[in-house]
C-alpha cells in the first residue's frame, strides 16, 4: 500500500479521491448506499462536482469526527496498539483510515452508533454498505481485520454508549467490490451527461378588452361591445389553442383560459354596473305598474 500525507477538504486531496476508487464510495457504486445513488456518483467522477455540504450535514460531520477521536483510545486500549490515521492506496483503488497500525496489519473504522447499528451481535449483522467499505479498507492495506467501533457521547465527552465488533474479510464480497469497480469504469468511460431539462415558462397572453357600460340621465347608453366582440372573435378563431401538443402548448392554453375567464367576469360586472346607473328608472317603472294594478 502507498500512504499518501494528504489533509481533507484540500486540492491535492480532492485530486487524489478524483483518481482513485475510494472505499467510502464502493457502497454507492455497488447500488447500496443509503446516501447516493450509482448514477450520482457516476455524475460526481464525471464533472469532478460533489454536492454541497449543508449547514445540519456540517454539524453531524463535525460530531461524528468529535465521536471518532474520543473513540480512538479506546480502540488503541484494545488493539494494544497505536493507531495513525492515513489515507492509503493499491493501484486505482483507495481508502481513508480512522485508524492503522504500524505493521498495517489492523485497521479501524468508526461510526456515530445509531439504530441500524445498535442491535447488530456479529459482524454479519452489521449493514452491507458498512461491510463493504470495511472489505474495501482490507483490500487496500492488506490488513488481517478491522476493528469495528459505534460510540455516542454526551456534550461534556462523557461516553452514552459504545458497539465493538471484529470484521474479518469476506472473499465473496471482496470478489463483489472488484468486480463492480471493473464495471464502474467501463460505465464511466460512457457515461454520458444529461441533457439540461429546459424549463417551460407560458406566452404572455394578451388579455381580451374590458367591457364598460355608462347610462347618463337621458338614459344614453355608451358601451365597447363592438370592440369586445371583435378582440373575442379574433381570439377564439386565431389564437386559443384547441388541440395542445407540447408543454409549452399546455403552459400557453393555461394562461388562455384564465384570461377568458377574466373577460366573462368583466362581462357579469359591466351588467351589474349597468343596471346599478339605471336603477332609479327601474324603481319609477315598477312603481308606475303598482300604481296601475291598484287603480284597476
Amino acid at each position: 500500500m502507498i500512504t499518501h500525507n494528504l489533509q481533507q477538504k484540500t486540492p491535492e486531496w480532492h485530486a487524489f479521491r478524483a483518481s482513485h476508487f475510494n472505499a467510502s464510495d464502493a457502497p454507492a457504486m455497488l447500488g447500496i448506499s443509503p446516501y447516493k445513488t450509482r448514477n450520482d456518483l457516476l455524475m460526481e467522477y464525471r464533472t469532478g462536482v460533489t454536492p454541497e455540504i449543508d449547514p445540519e450535514q456540517q454539524k453531524r460531520f463535525d460530531e461524528g469526527h468529535r465521536f471518532e477521536a474520543l473513540a480512538r483510545p479506546l480502540a488503541e486500549k484494545l488493539i494494544e496498539e497505536e493507531l495513525y490515521p492515513v489515507t492509503g492506496s493499491e493501484g486505482k483503488l483507495a481508502a481513508s483510515f480512522d485508524g492503522l497500525t504500524m505493521m498495517e496489519d489492523i485497521c479501524f473504522e468508526h461510526k456515530s452508533l445509531n439504530n441500524d447499528i445498535r442491535g447488530c451481535k456479529t459482524d454479519e449483522d452489521l449493514p452491507l454498505h458498512y461491510r463493504v467499505q470495511m472489505e474495501q479498507q482490507l483490500m487496500v492495506s492488506g490488513a488481517e481485520k478491522c476493528l469495528f467501533m459505534a460510540t455516542k457521547w454526551d456534550t461534556s465527552d462523557q461516553l452514552i454508549d459504545a458497539i465493538t465488533l471484529w470484521y474479518s474479510s469476506d472473499p465473496e464480497l471482496r470478489q463483489r467490490i472488484f468486480d463492480g469497480w471493473a464495471q464502474f469504469e467501463k460505465d464511466l468511460a460512457e457515461y454520458e451527461l444529461p441533457e439540461a431539462q429546459s424549463t417551460v415558462v407560458a406566452d404572455q397572453v394578451q388579455e381580451l378588452p374590458a367591457v364598460s357600460v355608462q347610462v347618463s340621465g337621458q338614459i344614453d347608453v355608451r358601451e365597447n361591445f363592438k370592440v369586445f366582440e371583435a378582440a373575442l372573435r379574433d381570439f377564439l378563431e386565431n389564437k386559443l389553442i384547441r388541440e395542445p401538443q407540447t408543454d409549452q402548448d399546455f403552459a400557453d392554453l393555461d394562461l388562455q383560459i384564465k384570461a377568458m375567464k377574466k373577460a366573462e367576469e368583466t362581462l357579469n360586472a359591466a351588467e351589474s354596473m349597468m343596471l346599478a346607473q339605471i336603477q332609479s328608472v327601474d324603481e319609477a317603472k315598477r312603481q308606475k305598474d303598482m300604481l296601475e294594478a291598484g287603480s284597476g
